[in-house]
């Protein structure tokens, strides 16, 4: 059957290949927010006061000390004087707050992929981006009520955004055309840098300028931006083209017929899921530790990366936010590139659709593996850390 193409530009396609972007820019936004927000919200005097008798053994053997860091041009700088917050919460605490997030996020992911695939993608994510606004907005009374009620506020919202990828796959095996699929994905996914780069320094800014003490204001504003997300979301999008009601009728078509041997025909039983075949299928298994070998480097570096910024370069909150969000920048063009390599190699069929993943992989997680490996001998004062900051720009490959 021949399949006369419909054009891309101004498509429905498109337009939901950009409103997912924004929807990933808001979701990464709700869940890297904490990490900037804690760096202002913890008073690091009274913490540092109360472990310095458990510090001085350690830094007698240090030879660069928190009071001294050495500037790009070799002198000694003076000591970064912390904006101290109103929570007095151990590194311990820290910890938990910022790993908090995942302890929810793995259990909502099948849940999410089952209940897209029933009831469709636009519903299950739209109601949970929802609940992560709301979560989002009620962060700051948890936060001055007790630790651990925000520690339960960031697991919930963990467990809310688990559903964000499979609800977005299953969006776009109705919507994506085979040739067209790692482009509209890529471009939908980039949606995530761009909110890290976005989030980082404007989280930064509302911290030492916002309302409210500075911090609240990195929820209440990221809270709200969710909020009217959601509702251009209900208002432009649709399950598949067929429930479009804007969409032309030659790009529905052309849509259908690229899918039809994919597609199962509206209307047919659900198929079960082998979950057997599953459980010991050997691709889903590399896919498995491909992609939390690539989270461990991506997920320490979001979750990290600003305390790292703060704690041992002694960068104030503005600076912090900005350089946090450099390895983001790197991060979202080459999700872009990756994308459209992956398609021009198959296009041309150079490798198969097998050898262009591996060659990703090796790339990806070879290149993260030596930068994480290098960020382990950064110290105060060196310009090796940007070594860290690098250790995931190659991720977006897998």
């Amino acid at each position: 059957m021949t399949v006369t193409k419909a054009p891309l530009w101004l498509s429905a396609r498109l337009n939901l290949a950009l409103v997912g972007f924004l929807g990933c820019v808001v979701i990464y936004s709700l869940r890297t927010n904490l990490s900037v927000a804690i760096v202002c919200m913890v008073n690091q005097t009274a913490i540092a006061e109360s472990a310095a008798q458990e510090a001085t053994l350690f830094n007698q053997t240090k030879k660069v000390t928190e009071e001294q860091c050495l500037a790009p041009n070799g002198s000694v700088a003076e000591k970064k004087v912390n904006e101290d917050g109103e929570f007095i919460w151990s590194k311990t605490k820290q910890g938990q707050l910022l790993s908090a997030f995942f302890w929810g996020y793995p259990f909502s992911q099948i849940l999410g992929g089952l209940l897209a695939g029933r009831f469709g993608g636009k519903m299950v994510l739209g109601s949970t981006v929802f609940g992560a606004a709301v979560i989002t907005l009620l962060s700051p009374i948890a936060a001055r009520t007790h630790v651990y009620a925000l520690i339960v506020l960031r697991a919930l919202l963990g467990f809310c955004q688990g559903v964000t990828f499979p609800c977005l796959h299953t969006m776009w095996s109705h919507w994506s055309p085979p040739l067209e699929r790692s482009l509209l994905t890529g471009m939908t996914y980039a949606g995530a840098q761009i909110g890290n780069v976005l989030t980082l320094p404007v989280s930064g800014l509302l911290c030492k300028y916002g309302f409210d003490g500075g911090w609240p204001s990195v929820f209440y504003v990221l809270g709200v931006v969710a909020l009217a997300w959601v509702v251009l979301w209900q208002v432009l999008i649709a399950n598949s083209p067929s429930s479009h009601k804007r969409i032309s009728a030659r790009e529905r078509e052309y849509i259908e017929n690229s899918l039809a041997h994919e597609m199962k025909k509206e209307g047919t039983t659900h198929v079960p899921v082998p979950w057997r075949s599953v459980l010991t299928s050997l691709p889903v298994w590399a896919a498995v530790v491909g992609h939390f070998a690539g989270d461990w480097g991506a997920y320490m570096m979001m979750t990290s990366l600003p305390t790292f910024m703060n704690d041992v370069l002694k960068l104030d909150l503005t600076s912090l936010g900005f350089i946090s969000s450099i390895p983001y920048i790197a991060y979202f063009f080459c999700i872009n590139l990756g994308g459209f390599l992956a398609d021009t190699v198959r296009k041309h069929n150079l490798l198969n659709t097998l050898n262009t993943r591996r060659v990703a992989m090796i790339i990806a997680l070879g290149s993260q593996a030596l930068f994480l490996v290098i960020s382990g001998y950064c110290s105060c004062g060196e310009i090796c850390h940007n070594y860290f900051t690098s250790a995931t720009i190659w991720y977006p490959l897998l």
